[in-house]
């Protein structure tokens, strides 16, 4: 399981610092979620890229030339 560490976490012989990601196995993961110390990555939609939220489309103006 991918998470990303939302606090400083001792893993293994090394500390995991904030916002950082790493795999873990699946429960263990799953303990740091329901804690609040990791949030869950999607493989498909990975952390470092935060979703951009959707512009709405503007009709174009014409402007037309008066004489």
């Amino acid at each position: 399981m991918k998470i990303k560490a939302r606090v400083p976490i001792l893993f293994g012989s090394r500390v995991v610092n904030d916002g950082e990601l790493f795999e873990t196995l699946e429960l263990h993961g799953r303990e740091l979620i329901k804690k609040g110390y990791a949030v869950q990555v999607d493989d498909d939609n990975p952390v470092e890229q935060p979703e951009q939220p959707e512009q709405p489309e503007q009709p174009e103006v014409s402007k037309k030339n008066k004489k």
